[in-house]
């Protein structure tokens, strides 16, 4: 049963009000209207939960025939929202980012904590759950607290559990206050994954080509001189040999790709808010050029830094003209080292690690050294893997390839969707939102091509495997704020097709009969969308595949098996924990 329908179900037994159980919960009769038509579902462990159950057991006393404890409707609550299975993505979410905060050594921590490190690695990943948490988290809390005792880290967990610093001194303390936060706690932190998710929904190129002024750009073409060779040594000077790179690369005749590789710390660069602005400038002159660039992207660093990273270059991926790779396995944590190299010029840099500003930095444009500078690029291009596959709509027909060839293996498929899905829609009714939607022939026809794959595509995951969907069903209040449009991220069109209520009505009918008739496939309906644009697919194990709908319409296949882990294990619930 599900939660709305429990909560209905319980206010037809007690034979009460929406607004008596307003009342007696001390919640406003909207929240409790949104929750029956499962517009919204509050977090399991959220205060406006256990106020909710507190007022149907405060209900129940009323009746003798229908005894109910807080504890029993609160406990039949959460396993309706599946708090189990959430506690458990807290545990491996919150267990994962302590370890990357603090950099821990999972080796010394599993011979600390008397277990095997291959097990420890289950749990960070959110494969393996413990026999008992709670006595994990101590471990866990008692472990830290002894090993993390410097100022420096005693602040990064301060800012991790949203504390203040000097409540951590006592060891004792800090163990209790890491344990509770392991089994219930919200990090000091936002959860960089579903950050990089908001960013991505949120992102509209076209505004961001007009706040940069990239439409205007115009790549110059006026002579100018620049010293064949030159080293460089400290920080200032190495900002200028990348700033020379960016200017030789644009404004050179060369149309080879653009490569760059770096484990350097770049962010000590960006604190140079003039430098941020230059290098930026150069990169987008290079794109406007129409140049490639494969940028192999350091991911030995903590996750959450890392995805604040990839967000930066989330409107340079949108060009389609960017391969993001990365380098599997951990290198050497002694040096570090940068090649960044183009038809025109490089730039190669090196220094310990930990010193950047005092590292030696050569920026060259001779013609006897780009060959050598581009063979070691391409050497690590081939022991690169991609990062993601980025599909515009020039790739469209690839992206279908990769889909059906994809789909012939088995395996278990899981779709987090902002509408209904498509391949449950007919030929009929989609006509009558096309024809009321005034879209032309040529496009009616293009549309119903897609919709089609999708039919095919989906029937093919289900002969090799089990698919589950995810989706939002409005309620007539919601859809009458605002009326939902057809899923169309699979085809790359710009415009929205709007549906009127029969025809939501009508697809949610055949949607829900679908999945009684079809068996592996699995039908989750929610009351809302954690985003508005995205299309989350996940082939367990092996890919994500993220797809934009509009603004520009783009997919994104990642394959990183730390960032797949994440989005796999993430939870999409609607927090409503602030509204009453």
């Amino acid at each position: 049963m599900q939660f709305h329908e429990m909560l209905n179900d319980y206010l037809k037994q007690l034979n009460v009000t929406a607004l008596e159980l307003a009342e007696a919960s001390g919640l406003s009769p909207a929240v409790i209207s949104r929750y029956r038509s499962a517009e919204r579902t509050p977090a399991p462990d959220s205060d406006t939960l256990m106020r909710l159950a507190k007022g149907v057991a405060s209900l129940a006393e009323q009746t003798e025939d229908l005894p109910l404890s807080q504890e029993n409707v609160l406990r039949a609550f959460r396993k309706a929202l599946g708090y189990e299975e959430y506690s458990q993505t807290r545990l491996a979410a919150n267990f994962d980012l302590l370890v990357n905060v603090l950099h821990l050594r999972s080796g010394e921590m599993a011979r600390a904590l008397s277990f095997d490190p291959s097990y420890l690695s289950r749990i960070r990943a959110g494969q393996r759950t413990p026999a008992n948490p709670a006595a994990f988290a101590r471990a866990v809390g008692n472990y830290t607290a002894r090993r993390c005792r410097s100022a420096t880290e005693r602040t990064d967990l301060a800012r991790l559990l949203c504390q203040d610093p000097e409540t951590l001194t006592n060891d004792a303390s800090c163990a209790a206050a890491l344990a509770r936060w392991l089994l219930n706690g919200e990090a000091g932190q936002t959860d960089s994954t579903f950050s990089f998710l908001e960013k991505l929904d949120d992102f509209d190129l076209n505004d961001y080509i007009r706040a940069v002024r990239f439409d205007q750009l115009k790549v110059p073409t006026v002579p100018f001189q620049l010293p064949s060779f030159k080293v460089h040594y400290g920080l200032e000077n190495f900002r200028q040999a990348l700033l020379d790179f960016l200017k030789s690369t644009a404004l050179s005749r060369s149309r080879e790709p653009v490569f760059m590789c770096s484990d350097m710390p770049m962010e000590e660069l960006a604190r140079d808010l003039a430098f941020s602005k230059k290098w930026m400038l150069g990169l987008a002159a290079m794109l406007k050029k129409g140049l490639h660039l494969d940028m192999v992207h350091d991911l030995n660093r903590p996750y959450a830094e890392m995805m604040l990273g990839l967000e930066s270059w989330i409107p340079l991926y949108m060009t389609g003209q960017i391969s993001p790779w990365y380098l599997r396995g951990r290198h050497n944590g002694v040096y570090g080292h940068l090649l960044f190299c183009s038809g025109a010029a490089a730039v190669e840099g090196e220094c310990i690690a930990g010193d950047f500003a005092h590292g030696r930095y050569l920026f060259s444009q001779a013609k006897s050294d780009l060959p050598y500078y581009r063979r070691r690029a391409n050497a690590i291009l081939q022991a690169a893997q991609p990062l993601m596959d980025i599909y515009r709509d020039a790739s469209e027909s690839a992206y279908s390839s990769f889909l059906f060839a994809d789909a012939h293996e088995a395996g278990e498929y899981r779709a987090v969707l902002t509408a209904l899905p498509p391949h449950t829609l007919s030929d009929e009714c989609l006509t009558r939102i096309l024809e009321k939607n005034n879209v032309s022939m040529p496009e009616q026809e293009n549309i119903r091509r897609a919709f089609a794959r999708s039919r095919a595509l989906v029937g093919s995951l289900l002969q090799s495997g089990s698919y589950e969907e995810e989706f939002p069903v409005l309620s007539p209040a919601a859809f009458t704020a605002e009326p939902p449009s057809v899923a169309l991220s699979g085809l790359f069109y710009g415009a929205e097709l709007r549906y009127d209520d029969a025809d939501y009505q009508e697809h949610l009918r055949l949607t829900r009969a679908f999945a009684a008739a079809s068996p592996g496939y699995t039908a989750r309906e929610v009351g809302r969308s954690a985003f508005h644009n995205l299309q989350i697919f996940i082939r367990k194990g092996k890919w994500v595949g993220i797809s934009k709908c509009k603004a520009p319409a783009i997919h994104f296949v990642i394959r990183h098996p730390k960032l797949c882990a994440a989005l796999e294990n993430m939870v999409f619930l609607v927090d409503e924990r602030t509204e009453t």
